[in-house]
């Protein structure tokens, strides 16, 4: 078996290679976010965020590092009696402290995750095969809280935001349809690129749609520098509506379809940011409530 003599580059890739090899007999996929959230939770760590996904918490980031590290023969599966189990591949030392790892694995790691945090179980897949009575009302009860009725057009920007803090901020406000109006939608942040942020909404029951015809052209950003820059561009941005106006529309469409749908783009102040252009001209147009998130 190979050995890497060299550590990976993120803390958060050298702390879960700690926390890999601090689990001797190596532990399934599920377990390890299972256990990784509940580390987070109790002991304040900031390496990883978590969303309700179908089993519960789960970091979508978490897993692509486990990808990377296992490319990078960092880790390797194992298959025991049916099982496929994960064990770090490390000689140097990363970590001198001993993490406190919850004892519990399997079903019974889950129900643990499931009854102290139970907003990561709300769309859970498995919750009728974990819990059953009283329980299982009390969890219909929750995941009820985040259900909304009345329309809201939103606006809301990735900047400073890691995609799993990104979604619980959609899940929370109970957005069921994204509206990406980046002219181009990439990114060097995780998530956030088209194909992979349209996937990953998907996954946790959020629409994806992507408007290119509204977004602004990257050579007319490429010069700002000042207030009066962005302000200039917004402006000469609103005279173009009316050419954009079937596009418009399909906002106004899938707000009526969907009730409750949210304009992204990257800046966090939407002032800043071409979308709020696009929010203040549905808003009025159409008379609809919006908010920035």
């Amino acid at each position: 078996m190979s050995r890497k003599s060299y550590q990976p580059k993120f803390r958060r890739q050298r702390f879960l290679l700690a926390f890999l090899r601090q689990l001797n007999d190596g532990v399934t996929a599920t377990d390890l976010q299972k256990l990784v959230f509940l580390y987070t939770m109790t002991e304040g760590s900031d390496f990883y965020e978590f969303v309700p996904y179908r089993f519960g918490p789960y970091s979508f980031q978490l897993r692509e590092d486990l990808d990377i590290l296992q490319r990078e023969g960092f880790v390797t599966l194992e298959y025991i009696q049916d099982s496929t189990r994960i064990k770090a591949n490390v000689d140097f030392p990363i970590e001198t402290t001993s993490f406190r790892i919850a004892p519990e694995r399997g079903n019974t790691l889950i129900r643990r995750a499931y009854r102290e945090y139970p907003y990561y179980a709300i769309n859970s897949e498995i919750t009728k095969k974990l819990f059953c009575g009283e329980d299982l009302e009390w969890f219909k009860n929750i995941k009820k809280k985040y259900a909304k009725t009345d329309q809201v057009l939103f606006t809301i920007g990735y900047e400073g935001k890691s995609i799993e803090g990104f979604l619980n901020t959609l899940i929370q406000n109970d957005v069921r349809l994204l509206c990406d109006v980046r002219k181009n939608p990439l990114s060097r942040k995780f998530g956030f690129s088209k194909r992979k942020l349209e996937h990953i909404t998907q996954t946790v029951g959020i629409k994806y749609v992507h408007l290119p015809e509204l977004g602004i052209d990257s050579n007319k950003r490429s010069s700002l520098e000042t207030l009066d820059d962005f302000q200039c561009l917004f402006e000469d941005y609103a005279k173009t509506l009316p050419n954009r106006r079937v596009f418009l529309e399909k906002i106004n469409t899938l707000l009526c379809i969907n009730d409750r749908i949210a304009l992204m783009c990257f800046e966090h102040e939407p002032e800043m940011c071409h979308r709020h252009v696009i929010r203040d001209y549905i808003a009025k147009t159409y008379r609809v409530r919006s908010q920035d998130l």
